[in-house]
């Protein structure tokens, strides 16, 4: 009923969208969660962001040039 009262040149567009992240990013969150429930469900969600915080850091980390010293 509703498309009859819209005029045929007007194009419309319904999405789903679950908050300001498009449907890659929410997949990524899901398959996080879901590893974070399945190895780590038992264990404060505080301390497990803390550690994929710290493994993060350490693997992208970048090595900082040498620097001489003015002692």
């Amino acid at each position: 009923m509703l498309f009859s009262i819209i005029p045929k040149d007007v194009a419309i567009s319904i999405e789903n969208r679950t908050g300001p992240m498009d449907s890659a990013e929410m997949q990524m969150m899901r398959r996080l969660v879901g590893l974070i429930q399945a190895t780590a469900a038992a264990i404060d969600p505080e301390t497990v962001f803390g550690w994929i915080e710290e493994d993060l850091r350490a693997r992208v980390a970048k090595d900082l040039p040498e620097v001489e010293r003015l002692d």
